[in-house]
């Protein structure tokens, strides 16, 4: 795998790579995500109604001013008015939201937006939310459990497989490991390089 992309980016396997398309709902492949959780406010920054958010996904960095975001259980929609980094986390400005009073009000609300007002990804390259989940298959056909997470490290990401009978097996995603990433089956393709896997 390429070194890692910073934050805000996606996740970028190994070639050859697959064109990627939505998952359909046929039994084995992943249900389509209509939102996608971008992040949680935490608190009112100043008096003019600023918001600090903590980004929850990738999804965070790649919105822009204009973007059209949901927030709060009920989604309620709201136009982005100015977004920028802020000691780890984002300043966002919010339409309708002026002072701090109202900026209090939306303590602890989740940020959310359509994936489909997210720009598309280039082929072969993937939110990192989209590997979670998956079913990381050797490729000698051994079901090895599911990703759990995925790891941004200096070099490259790391995908956290849960075992059900074993600890978690720490998989980088390089492309000497990482084959194949099929969203629409589920499945990522590995090959165990020697050292990776406790013998049994």
């Amino acid at each position: 795998m390429p070194p890692r992309l910073p934050p805000g980016s996606a996740t970028k396997p190994p070639k050859p790579t697959r064109k990627t398309t939505h998952p359909t709902k046929r039994t084995g492949a992943r249900p389509t995500r209509e939102y996608v959780v971008a992040g949680r406010i935490v608190r009112p920054h100043g008096l003019r109604g600023q918001v600090v958010v903590d980004p929850e996904s990738e999804v965070m960095g790649r919105l822009t001013p204009g973007h059209v975001v949901h927030l709060g259980p009920h989604r309620r929609k709201v136009r982005l008015l100015s977004l920028q980094p802020h000691q780890g986390r984002y300043l966002i400005s919010l339409e309708g939201v002026g002072d701090r009073m109202a900026a209090e009000s939306l303590r602890d609300d989740q940020i959310e937006c359509r994936l489909e007002d997210i720009a598309p990804l280039p082929p072969g390259m993937y939110f990192r939310w989209q590997i979670v989940g998956l079913r990381a298959v050797a490729d000698d056909g051994r079901e090895l459990g599911e990703i759990a997470e995925v790891f941004a490290t200096g070099a490259n990401d790391v995908y956290e497989v849960r075992q059900p009978d074993g600890p978690p097996l720490l998989l980088p995603a390089i492309s000497s490991v990482v084959k194949e990433i099929d969203l629409e089956r589920g499945v990522v393709r590995v090959h165990l390089l020697p050292g990776l896997i406790d013998p049994a």
